[in-house]
């Protein structure tokens, strides 16, 4: 049955403000003074001792900003890990955090800044079915972000996700007062991605575009965004990958990253985002491949619903379809998206990310406990059993 989408009231929240463009990276210190004296820093521990951390120390110490800096941080960052973090944060006096990484590192934090204030264990925040989540609602300490991958969004969002190992879990913070103060996007700080982490972390991007814009929560202002960022992804992805300090590319997923995580920010995500968490949380898999892995057998499983709006992302990837039916387009997106993966080195399945059969069912349960939000905003609507015909579509 053919969904139609009709102009509705809807709220619109976007208070980070972003400062984009090649060398803003420049600025950071100028940005930090304006939150404080007194930053704690969550730096990426691949920057560890590396150029980027050398600047951002001199510009703190040009302005007179005493700093502490942390680098316990891990992809799927750690519940705990944050919680010892936001006691240092606490013990140093800080009265900001920075943020520079991908989007663990930003995730990270987030849910420090909550607990550095409101105390409590950052899990304890989290949104879980049927748990007593503790609610902040006034911020924590004011976040500057500087995303070095195209990949979360998270710089512009009031989500952190994170995992707790020992129940081998996932869950996100869901609150407005987590957006970042500030979110310094500076492409140049992309250009020694390598390939797989481009990849991954450029298909993240898509389907926060692409899971809001086809889901029930998409609005003519969501709308804008996705859309402009499935066509930049479709258009500089490759290139990205191929071409790593190519930084046209690299400047253009940027802004697709931005651009796709304001659209998750305010719809946000679908299916393959529930079950790409919840095997990141039993697997502790690479959230962008996790994702990628149900992105096509959801779209099969969706279809015939929702044509329109799956004919015209698949006309963005085959611009020569946009004279076809728009059922014929629709169906040949999962063709497009598989070729377009392959061509970025994407091939990943839960069977390969380490998925056994006898799991199924748990993922299945970890995916309505932790990511029910995400699945009722599908196009359409799922139960368990459709849900794990669709995981059993991505071993």
């Amino acid at each position: 049955m053919q969904q139609i989408f009709e102009p509705g009231p809807y709220n619109v929240e976007m208070p980070t403000r972003i400062i984009f463009g090649d060398g803003v990276f420049g600025e950071v210190g100028v940005y930090v003074s304006r939150l404080g004296a007194n930053a704690f820093v969550m730096l990426d521990p691949f920057l560890k001792s590396s150029p980027v951390e050398d600047r951002l120390v001199a510009q703190l110490q040009a302005k007179e900003i005493r700093h502490t800096i942390w680098y316990d941080i891990v992809a799927n960052p750690r519940a705990q890990t944050c919680d010892r973090a936001a006691a240092l944060a606490k013990e140093k006096g800080c009265d900001s955090i920075v943020a520079v990484g991908g989007g663990s590192a930003i995730d990270a934090a987030k849910a420090v800044a909550l607990v550095a204030v409101h105390g409590g264990n950052s899990w304890d925040y989290t949104t879980r079915a049927g748990a007593d989540v503790r609610a902040a609602s006034a911020p924590g300490l004011p976040l500057l972000a500087v995303p070095t991958t195209a990949g979360t969004g998270s710089e512009v969002t009031p989500f952190a996700v994170l995992s707790n190992r020992d129940l081998k879990l996932k869950a996100a913070i869901i609150n407005r007062v987590c957006f970042p103060a500030y979110a310094l996007i500076d492409p140049t700080l992309h250009l020694t991605k390598p390939r797989n982490l481009t990849a991954s972390t450029g298909i993240d991007t898509f389907n926060h575009a692409f899971e809001g814009f086809i889901g029930n929560q998409a609005n003519t202002w969501s709308d804008l965004f996705a859309v402009r960022a499935m066509e930049l992804v479709a258009q500089n992805l490759r290139k990205a990958c191929t071409e790593g300090r190519n930084l046209g590319a690299r400047r253009r997923m940027a802004e697709a990253c931005y651009l796709a995580g304001m659209t998750l920010a305010n719809v946000g995500v679908g299916i393959p985002h529930a079950l790409g968490q919840a095997l990141g949380a039993l697997k502790d898999t690479p959230h962008g491949e996790s994702c990628a892995a149900c992105v096509i057998p959801t779209i099969s499983w969706t279809l015939p619903d929702c044509q329109e709006k799956l004919a015209q992302v698949a006309t963005i990837f085959d611009p020569g379809l946009a004279e076809s039916r728009k059922d014929r387009s629709a169906a040949m997106l999962p063709a497009l998206l598989r070729n377009f993966f392959n061509d970025i080195g994407l091939k990943s399945s839960f069977k390969s990310l380490g998925l056994d059969l006898s799991e199924v069912d748990q993922l299945v349960a970890i995916a309505f406990t932790n990511y029910g939000q995400d699945i009722a905003c599908s196009a359409k609507p799922a139960d368990s059993a459709d849900i794990r015909r669709i995981v059993m579509d991505c071993l």
